[in-house]
């Protein structure tokens, strides 16, 4: 079995769920994943924000605010505005985003250019949630992760959306009943998401027994409290429920310095983590590309993440 940065673009093209638990674990805690919002205008005109953070190293992309109603990504396809009249081109662009969203295998042609592995973050908000249902966890927008054919989905809450651990367990539980062997589950919280942190390692334990495959902590120096030794204690407790460990930053510490990004980056391995997850909060939707890459070679060095950059633009 490869590592994570050894695969090249058949590989991530043919890998089930199994595999790629397999190959995260083998990886030992040097697979990095890289969330990027993919609803507003891409930071670099012309590429996707996903495209551009594969192509500073990162394994995994996870969409944030992505909309089952209407599939899109920013940047993914080149949009020419007909005309001279912003109000025409608003309007052009509107049924662009629509007559894109209509292909089934939209994101199977994002994994294809990526080379990557493709998930989504789902929210399970709190029943009365004025949240758009395009975002939740749901029913029908889990079996559309199986449609649209994502790797994995990450079981959390933006900022504000209300989630709690309660929700989430429901969320784990449905999401195992729908997706089964297919997809990768990921849960947890990176931050309060509008209520609480999680400190108590029985509650991530209960995620792992509830089914989650991966389950995701905030890393150490992300929010109050959570150092290297809550990490570890937190992760071992993880890694003994049978499940992998993720640590991430979304704390928008992912716009910080380089020198942060790699204590970060250190402070999670030494802890246990078998991912490393940077945020989106950076600028136009994503981390500094120089900060993924930062934290790619902080966490397994030049060699494995030149390879990981280099497979970006290799089929």
């Amino acid at each position: 079995m490869k590592r994570i940065f050894e695969l090249n673009h058949e590989d991530v093209m043919t890998c089930d769920k199994a595999k790629l638990v397999q190959c995260i674990r083998g990886s030992e805690g040097r697979t990095i994943m890289a969330e990027t919002v993919i609803s507003c205008q891409s930071l670099i005109y012309g590429t996707s924000n996903p495209e551009t953070a594969a192509a500073f190293g990162a394994d995994m992309i996870t969409l944030n605010t992505f909309n089952f109603q209407v599939p899109f990504v920013h940047g993914l396809d080149e949009f020419d505005n007909e005309g001279d009249n912003p109000a025409d081109g608003y309007a052009q662009f509107s049924e662009f985003v629509l007559e894109k969203s209509k292909n089934l295998d939209y994101i199977r042609k994002l994994k294809s250019v990526l080379g990557r592995f493709v998930g989504v973050n789902m929210e399970p908000v709190p029943e009365g949630s004025d949240y758009p249902m395009g975002l939740r966890l749901n029913r029908e927008n889990l079996k559309r992760v199986l449609e649209l054919g994502f790797d994995y989905i990450v079981i959390t809450g933006n900022p504000n959306t209300g989630v709690t651990v309660e929700t989430i367990l429901e969320g784990i539980k449905e999401a195992v009943e729908i997706l089964g062997d297919h997809v990768m589950i990921i849960a947890g919280k990176m931050h309060g998401a509008g209520g609480e942190n999680i400190y108590d390692p029985q509650v991530l334990v209960d995620f792992a027994e509830a089914g989650a495959d991966v389950v995701m902590i905030p890393a150490p120096g992300t929010v109050p409290g959570m150092d290297q030794e809550l990490a570890r204690k937190q992760i071992e407790a993880i890694h003994c429920a049978g499940a992998l460990a993720k640590t991430a930053m979304g704390t928008s510490q992912e716009g910080s310095s380089i020198r942060v990004l790699e204590d970060i980056g250190m402070m999670s391995k030494m802890a246990g983590a078998d991912i490393v997850h940077i945020g989106d909060a950076g600028h136009s939707g994503m981390a500094d590309p120089e900060n993924i890459m930062a934290l790619s070679v902080a966490v397994r060095g030049k060699r494995h993440t030149y390879r990981r950059m280099g497979y970006s633009i290799r089929k």
